[in-house]
């Protein structure tokens, strides 16, 4: 039977993140990668010339997830601007998974400019979002680009109080939080 390419590679980014997000960028050795998934480091060499090409891979696959699950988000109810906010948080499971994975590429990337210009455009993406979310909100357009970048600055800022002081952030608090924050950052757009 044929091995699905796309398929084996995913599952080893996916495999990746999972022990990026448990233990840290450094834990991701081709040779650990392999043995979390139960196959040789032959089979991770077949798909993937070096460890650096590997974890460009699972960043990229990180934020294509990131971006499904806001488009989800919006796809199932438009007119709930919080859900999809939420998806841009470490607020359940699957995002403290993909945050702390984030945070572990975040800090390679001050050292690995390939990384720092991944998670760059992976940013300006976040960005764009959040703009056409306002700019669908805002009655007229005023400053929709500096809302977004402020409601993106916010977002990233709650998400890493949200990590560390995970007792002090409920739900309900998260969601008050942002509800405030678009709310601003609606009347920037506005203006």
């Amino acid at each position: 039977m044929a091995i699905d390419q796309d398929r084996r590679r995913r599952d080893i980014a996916a495999i990746t993140i999972d022990l990026i997000a448990r233990e840290g960028l450094e834990a991701a050795t081709i040779r650990r990668i392999a043995a979390e998934g139960g196959f040789s480091t032959t089979a991770i060499t077949q798909y993937f010339v070096d460890k650096q090409e590997l974890l460009v891979w699972a960043f990229q696959v990180l934020s294509s997830e990131g971006e499904q699950r806001f488009h989800e988000a919006l796809r199932r109810d438009p007119s709930d601007v919080m859900g999809a906010l939420l998806t841009m948080l470490p607020w359940c499971q699957a995002n403290v998974r993909r945050w702390k994975a984030y945070l572990a590429f975040w800090d390679e990337a001050a050292r690995n400019p390939e990384l720092a210009s991944l998670i760059a455009q992976s940013t300006n993406v976040g960005t764009d979002f959040l703009q056409q979310l306002l700019r669908s909100r805002a009655r007229s357009q005023g400053d929709v680009a500096g809302a977004g970048q402020l409601l993106n600055a916010v977002i990233q800022g709650l998400a890493m109080q949200i990590l560390v002081d995970r007792d002090n952030w409920g739900e309900r608090k998260i969601r008050d939080t942002l509800e405030e924050a678009f709310a601003f950052a609606l009347s920037r757009a506005k203006c």
